[in-house]
């Protein structure tokens, strides 16, 4: 069937002890955890498109390892490097989208030199010039940091609100966590897979324990993360998150029924 997708986890980087409560708003738990950052490939199975939402952190600078939690990212973790090492040629990605513009997932894609870039405009404005409680997730504004996506600048696309960019890959804009944050959903044989950055940080963010969801603590409204939450009811049969290991226990979704 045309425009069905199977999707991969890939680890591109790691917070080797970052705070739950900083996922989870609300959360009044001390306790830290391994938090994998991820990148999801997203292959048709019926046409050349293959591709990525997000692309991970870059090595710190000692500039930068002033803002940010600890994270433990290689130049192993670089993106083409991760997909070399999957059996995967950097070159066959045609797209890569960016759920935002937050440090920790928009390094490196000027190394996917066939890929177009999708990003949401109210993201990018924002991301210039953010208020200053958020400059430290954009990099923003600091002396000697540039902020790693405008590396790959040159290769944007802009999108406002709802794209349908191919069968079976439509992109949703799903502001809450940043204003201009996005998810894309996938059509695969297992149903409709949604990726939606650090608005799912962990599986509890979309379903807790009392089968609810809860914003992420590093939002811009959490009234604007629940109107999001509401739309992916409607709009995903799964969605996966950014930063849980527990995503790695499948190497691959949306392949089976």
């Amino acid at each position: 069937m045309q425009g069905q997708y199977v999707l991969q986890p890939l680890v591109v980087g790691r917070f080797p002890a970052f705070p739950i409560a900083k996922f989870l708003y609300q959360s009044n738990s001390t306790e830290t955890i391994e938090a994998p950052c991820i990148s999801w490939l997203a292959k048709s199975t019926s046409s050349n498109s293959v591709v990525l939402v997000d692309t991970g952190p870059a090595v710190p600078t000692a500039e930068t390892s002033k803002y940010h939690q600890l994270l433990d990212v290689s130049e192993e973790h670089r993106i083409d490097k991760v997909l070399r090492a999957h059996g995967i040629d950097p070159l066959e990605i045609t797209d890569v989208v960016f759920t935002h513009l937050h440090f920790d997932h928009c390094s490196y894609a000027e190394h996917l030199p066939n890929a177009r870039i999708l990003v949401q405009k109210t993201e990018i404005q924002y991301a210039v010039a953010p208020n200053p409680e958020h400059k430290s997730g954009y990099d923003a504004g600091y002396k000697h940091v540039l902020p790693n996506w405008m590396k790959a600048f040159d290769k944007f696309e802009i999108v406002q609100g709802d794209v349908e960019v191919a069968p079976g890959f439509r992109i949703l804009a799903l502001p809450g966590h940043t204003p201009g944050s996005a998810g894309v959903v996938f059509e695969t044989r297992a149903g409709r897979h949604g990726v939606v950055g650090d608005l799912v940080n962990q599986i509890e963010n979309w379903k807790s324990k009392d089968g609810g969801h809860i914003a992420p603590a590093i939002n811009c409204g959490v009234d604007l993360c629940l109107d999001s939450f509401a739309r992916l009811e409607k709009e995903a049969d799964v969605v996966l998150a950014s930063h849980d290991s527990r995503m790695l226990d499948s190497a691959k979704y949306g392949i089976s029924l």
